[in-house]
């Protein structure tokens, strides 16, 4: 397969362009990113955030988007991961970072708009409704919260490869910037986590134009360079 490295932008050089977020489609890929502009905002961890988006995809998969408050919703995802793995913030805190972070995306799209404070009614409401969503989304998942991620294999891999340290160092950043980016996609729910680790070292390869040291599934290679075609 030929790549483009121009087809290869990394998580930290863009954000995935939403066409309309009028759409479903819109509206998952917006609540995606806002669990990772969340979890950076109460400095929780990568793995945080994979899990999370995981939660939020098996549970948009089984319900209409415009069923729900897309944000609140992944809130809850996140609030969720931070206890699973062992991060917990308090539920306060979690409820002012996505009034902060809501308030921006709504200032970003209408200079114009003045967003008052939260009023201890509006916390009360948002406490709520994040503990509602959690017990939603721990029914959709069948309180089965461990989710297994890529990153190890990823590790491993890396390490079994005689490469110099530096090297060493960039291939293990590029092939975690496309783990990062898969949970942005359904490949989670169709894939095993070493399945996705190796398209991921096989997308790192090709970036940094070093043989393909790994098999991967066509499938998931191509799941996850979708996200560069948008």
């Amino acid at each position: 397969m030929e790549l483009l490295k121009s087809q290869l932008i990394l998580t930290h050089e863009r954000t995935i362009k939403i066409h309309d977020k009028t759409s479903e489609q819109g509206f998952c890929a917006e609540s995606l990113m806002f669990i990772r502009d969340l979890a950076i905002t109460l400095r929780l961890s990568q793995p945080c955030v994979a899990t999370a988006q995981v939660y939020f995809n098996i549970f948009a998969v089984n319900h209409s988007k415009f069923k729900y408050d897309c944000l609140l919703l992944a809130t809850a995802c996140l609030f969720l991961a931070g206890k699973v793995l062992e991060q917990p913030r308090h539920l306060e805190t979690f409820c002012k970072g996505f009034y902060e972070r809501r308030a921006a995306i709504q200032m970003a799209r209408n200079p114009r708009l003045q967003v008052p404070p939260m009023s201890p009614a509006m916390l009360q409401k948002f406490k709520q409704s994040i503990i509602d969503y959690e017990f939603n989304v721990l029914d959709v998942i069948g309180f089965n919260t461990e989710i297994p991620l890529p990153y190890s294999y990823i590790t491993n891999f890396v390490n079994s490869y005689n490469l110099q340290p530096k090297l060493k160092d960039s291939f293990l950043r590029c092939a975690n910037n496309f783990a990062n980016d898969s949970f942005r996609t359904l490949v989670a729910l169709k894939k095993e986590a070493e399945n996705i680790a190796r398209a991921c070292i096989f997308l790192a390869s090709k970036y940094l134009n070093i043989e393909a040291m790994v098999v991967a599934d066509p499938e998931t290679v191509e799941i996850i360079l979708e996200l560069y075609n948008n």
